[in-house]
């Protein structure tokens, strides 16, 4: 659509309807009409901007001029962030606060938390500002905004305080949900999209926008090994804007050759599904990752047989570069790890005895700031890693110490038993009973039989009770046998922290045996 020269001139009291009504270009790259009801070029964002809603805070003769500030701010401003600015203006209208009247800035401060004020402020000033526009704020009613106190921002921080569903995950939690995920993956519960956003939020603790943005030309091989690349969010300047600033990171092969695999499956169905759309083979380097592959007017059946990618006609664009349209937006994020959350055996937080939280997608930055900090990384290089312009905000990470965590994970370590599964085996009363029983080649000390039908490399016992061909004696000494997994694991985190966690789950599993043995000797003799 072209754009009409109106839409760059500046409104007069006489010209602002006919203005409203031209289609104008907003900083996505798209085209609205500020007429229209809802705003949304953005189909990426997840919600449109309710300008109706928004410009009802303020008298109606300067309703015409917020709508066009708002307006004005599509063109300036991602369209989220003028999407919370108008959601905020329209429950200012609701609570009858006028943002335009000095005399409501406090009870406008007290209605909206910190961030909120902050973003009604900065759109108040973006307006005065406007000098395309006639009607502004004053200089005064700016100053007021700018001169009055914010409220105190919580003093919990989530990292600091180890919160249990925002701050970042301790490192049992991390071995469960590593666990259930490569699981469910393999077993076919979860499929190759959802489980890639989740394993690479655990690896590279990004932020969510910045995962949404990779296209399938961000995973390379080179002869210096397997890389990705992210791209900056929430920057300034020039180096603002989608997919404009990145940094590349190394990347584990096995994560590479899986992307490929998927990439190789998505070309496939795009060639299946729009042979005409675009040149798929050239374009496949830019298809995003994650797609979106639904218009806002879809109805409940195609909701249901989702297809590969969205049917637009700037498929072809993708020939040449990446397209915002076709990325997936937060919300349906946000729905897939709600959804998650409710899938059958996800692991379940020692702290809260709910769900482990997923949605909440800055506990992955969280924890890989905790982790980088206690494996003994200096200020910068975590910032580097977390994608920080400066330490001040990695300077909390050194307040979580490895002491602390350990602590939460001694005191929650039979309840974990309990949750997270490691143990999957079969507990025998004696050899009799057990498969390979009569085999000496099988027997594991005096603790166990092992049911596997071929040898492997395992350092049996120590290492065995994890396996599910693991079959415990009800009567041995599994406590001796925890108490050497326990000593093992300290000797080895006190030279290799990474190392040293790989002992987590066999741990688990002996805690495990060790409660179940009890509660059948308990049963037993009750039975008697």
């Amino acid at each position: 659509m072209n754009i009409a020269v109106g839409a760059l001139q500046a409104p007069t009291k006489d010209s602002l309807d006919a203005w409203l009504n031209t289609p104008r270009l907003a900083k996505c790259g798209e085209v609205f009409t500020p007429a229209e009801p809802m705003w949304k070029p953005d189909k990426s964002a997840s919600n449109p901007v309710n300008w109706r809603a928004a410009i009802a805070c303020v008298s109606p003769d300067w309703q015409p001029w917020l709508h066009a500030a708002l307006a004005y701010r599509m063109v300036d401003m991602a369209a989220s962030t003028v999407a919370t600015a108008a959601s905020g203006l329209s429950r200012a209208a609701q609570a009858g606060i006028d943002p335009l009247n000095e005399d409501h800035l406090i009870a406008l401060r007290e209605r909206f938390s910190a961030n909120e004020f902050s973003g009604i402020s900065s759109f108040m000033a973006f307006w005065h500002d406007c000098e395309s526009l006639k009607q502004r704020p004053s200089q005064p009613l700016i100053d007021a905004y700018q001169a009055l106190p914010r409220k105190k921002c919580s003093s919990n921080d989530v990292i600091l305080s180890l919160d249990p569903e925002q701050g970042p995950f301790t490192q049992v939690e991390q071995d469960a949900l590593h666990q259930w995920m490569h699981e469910q993956f393999c077993h076919g519960q979860l499929n190759c999209e959802r489980y890639l956003y989740l394993r690479l939020m655990m690896i590279y603790g990004q932020r969510g926008a910045q995962v949404r943005m990779m296209v399938f030309g961000d995973f390379t091989k080179i002869d210096q090994g397997c890389k990705v690349r992210f791209h900056w969010a929430k920057q300034k300047g020039d180096e603002a804007g989608w997919r404009v600033k990145s940094e590349i990171f190394s990347l584990d092969e096995d994560l590479y050759n899986t992307v490929q695999a998927y990439k190789a499956m998505v070309l496939a169905q795009l060639w299946q599904t729009y042979p005409d759309g675009a040149d798929w083979n050239s374009a496949i380097a830019n298809v995003p990752l994650f797609r979106r592959k639904l218009d806002d007017e879809a109805g409940p059946w195609e909701r249901m047989n989702l297809p590969v990618l969205i049917d637009s006609p700037l498929q072809k664009g993708l020939e040449d570069a990446p397209q915002p349209n076709f990325h997936v937006g937060s919300g349906t994020i946000r729905r897939w790890l709600s959804r998650i959350e409710r899938m059958e055996g996800f692991p379940i937080s020692p702290r809260t005895h709910q769900s482990l939280k997923v949605t909440r997608g800055h506990r992955f930055k969280h924890t890989l700031g905790t982790d980088l900090s206690n494996a003994g990384l200096d200020e910068w290089t975590m910032a580097r890693a977390l994608m920080h312009k400066n330490t001040k905000t990695v300077r909390r990470y050194r307040a979580v110490s490895s002491e602390l965590l350990a602590l939460i994970d001694a005191k929650m370590s039979d309840h974990l038993a309990l949750v997270v599964n490691a143990f999957t085996g079969i507990i025998v009363t004696d050899r009799t009973s057990a498969k390979n029983g009569d085999r000496a080649d099988r027997q594991l000390e005096d603790v166990a039989v092992c049911g596997a039908t071929a040898a492997c490399h395992l350092d049996a016992p120590d290492t065995c009770y994890a396996c599910g061909k693991f079959q415990p004696l009800l009567h041995a000494d599994h406590r001796s046998v925890l108490e050497r997994l326990e000593r093992r694991r300290a000797q080895t985190i006190a030279t290799d922290k990474t190392t040293g966690v790989l002992w987590d789950r066999v741990i688990l599993a002996c805690r495990k045996v060790i409660l179940d043995c009890e509660a059948m000797l308990r049963l037993g003799r009750k039975v008697e």
